[in-house]
């Protein structure tokens, strides 16, 4: 646990469900109870996410972008505060400094490079569900081979930006950044499989810059070009001696040395064109939810994790009653699982599991620290009490 491994569990929760039930030693008797469970805590957690999303929805109201009036941003620390709670149940991470340097030190898929004008961002905030490689294809040595890569990306990625006021921009005469009225607001983005690398294709206010590599295409020619030039004709264009190079040959030279820079340069700005036109693509893609939107995904992606952890926890201990796990013994059964029937290498979050269970009375610890669940009898009677008691007016 904690060694740098994913706590999200990249699978639907239908698709762990399928494969759960298949368990040695669950009969079609106990497959059916065990569906009643699931289906009671996916009840529960749907009902209790509702009342926190529409706490979510009503916090972000007034600074939400794309309402009718204008976006008020005074109560975005409370909203953030929220959030981050929904973002933890749900096994999101902050990105970190680190990697975010990363990115803008390197690429991946994108052969540019962009500066992002931080200093505009009153608020911003980038989390990261998942990671996922990609094999794809690049081209090197000057466009001559094609080779087999492997892209590492984010599987999800949340955005969370705020700009500085129009007064700001005006004060350092950058007026030509400012995002009018459209950058106005807390704006959230959801993204799908963003390269860890070009993590920076996301942002709104990048400036593209040419990497060294185009700068050497480009100029390196013309200082070695103006070199053989001068080392070779140099006493003629300053007038010493005599010699049977014509000005006109001089001329030649320079206007092929002239074209190839140009040649260069030109190819430089197809790259920035196609980076465009790709990043247009992505962003109609990838892009999944924008603002209000990310909310809903967000609580149905923590409210998936939340049962999925729940159920996993209360069939290992049910099914293998007989094993007397205890917290580290189950966690590495249920590690090993979805290793095996997913190949997700996940770092369950063993601890919230049982919290989970113990919080609705269904998990027993022993005092040797075994863990042991009730029947599914009992179990579905006691979560059958708790919704029929949700409101009790």
């Amino acid at each position: 646990m904690g060694d740098g491994r994913q706590q999200y569990i990249p699978v639907s929760r239908a698709k762990v469900k399928d494969a759960i039930f298949l368990l040695d030693g669950i009969d079609e008797e106990m497959r059916d109870g065990l569906a009643k469970m699931s289906e009671m805590l996916e009840a529960i957690w749907h009902h209790s996410s509702h009342g926190g999303l529409e706490n979510l929805k009503r916090l972000y109201e007034e600074m939400d972008p794309d309402q009718i009036s204008d976006a008020n941003s005074d109560r975005t620390e409370q909203f953030l505060s929220t959030f981050d709670e929904f973002l933890i149940d749900g096994n999101w991470e902050e990105i970190s400094d680190e990697e975010m340097q990363e990115a803008l030190e390197g690429e991946d898929v994108f052969p540019i490079s962009l500066v992002v004008r931080f200093d505009e961002l009153k608020t911003m905030k980038l989390y990261k569900l998942g990671e996922i490689s990609i094999e794809d294809e690049r081209t090197s040595m000057f466009g001559l081979k094609k080779e087999a890569v492997t892209i590492h990306a984010f599987d999800r990625v949340i955005q969370i930006l705020e700009f500085h006021e129009e007064s700001w921009f005006a004060e350092r005469k950058r007026m030509k950044h400012y995002q009018g009225n459209e950058g106005k607001g807390l704006h959230l983005r959801l993204f799908k499989t963003v390269p860890k690398l070009d993590l920076e294709t996301i942002f709104p206010n990048t400036s593209p810059q040419m990497r060294n590599l185009d700068k050497i295409k480009i100029f390196a020619p013309l200082v070695g070009g103006l070199v053989t030039l001068l080392m070779k004709f140099g006493p003629l264009l300053l007038g010493v001696g005599t010699g049977d190079t014509s000005l006109s040959v001089i001329g030649g030279l320079l206007s092929a040395l002239g074209m190839y820079v140009l040649k260069s340069y030109m190819s430089y700005q197809k790259t920035r064109e196609r980076y465009q036109t790709q990043v247009s693509k992505d962003l109609y893609f990838k892009g999944q939810a924008n603002n209000a939107a990310v909310l809903n995904m967000i609580v149905d992606l923590s409210e998936e994790q939340e049962v999925k952890e729940a159920l996993l926890a209360y069939i290992f201990l049910h099914v293998e009653a007989g094993k007397r796990y205890n917290e580290e013994q189950l966690d590495d059964r249920i590690e090993g699982w979805l290793l095996d029937t997913f190949g997700h290498d996940i770092d369950f979050e063993v601890d919230d599991a049982v919290g989970k269970l113990v919080d609705m009375r269904l998990l027993i610890k022993a005092e040797d620290e075994t863990l042991s669940v009730l029947p599914i009898g009992e179990a579905l009677a006691i979560l059958d009490d708790y919704w029929d008691n949700i409101y009790d007016y």
